[in-house]
Parts: structure tokens; sequence; C-alpha cells
């Protein structure tokens, strides 16, 4: 893991909550260019911004540091659905993704 990883993963979830940098910088008390600053690599953020900005997309930081999952949010969606079905069903869905993934 490395800042890219970080600059990157902020950027992911800035642009899925359909905020602007400018936006989303002061909804976080920081400075209006903070979040710009960060995406661009010329700051690296401090753990307390990690911390705030985990807690305002309500998401853990092992969530955030998960490098296993490219798109977080729709994982997290994903498992929350697959939550809701039957055993049955679940076993369904994953033949469909050994299919899919077979045409890869």
């Amino acid at each position: 893991m490395d800042k890219l990883f970080i600059k990157e993963r902020i950027r992911y979830y800035r642009l899925q909550s359909n905020k602007s940098a400018r936006n989303l910088s002061l909804e976080l008390g920081m400075s209006s260019e903070y979040i710009n600053q960060i995406e661009t690599g010329r700051l690296t953020p401090s753990l307390d911004f990690l911390l705030i900005f985990c807690e305002y997309l309500n998401i853990s930081l092992s969530e955030f540091f998960n490098e296993e999952f490219k798109y977080p949010i729709e994982f997290k969606n994903i498992i929350t659905k697959l939550n809701m079905l039957s055993k049955d069903n679940i076993e369904l869905i994953s033949k469909l993704i050994d299919t899919l993934s077979e045409k890869k």
C-alpha cells in the first residue's frame, strides 16, 4: 500500500458520494482545497483526517484500507443483499459468478 492507493481511495469514495473536492473539504471542516491537494498528491492525509473521512462515510479504517476490493461500496452493497437471501439463492448467485468469471 502506498500514497497512490490512499489518494485514489479518497477520490473513489468522494466520487461515489457525488461530492466535489471543495464541498467535501468544507463539509469535513477542512480548507476548501484540502481534498484536492490530497488527490493531486501535494498533501498526505493525516490519521486524524482519515478517521474523520471514514466516520463521515460510515466506513471503518479497515474497509478504507482493504486493497482486496477494487469497488468497496459496491461490494458492501452486494454483501448486504446476499445476507437477505436463502442458501439456495446464494448458491445460484455463486454459480452465476463462476459462469461470468469464465467468460473473462
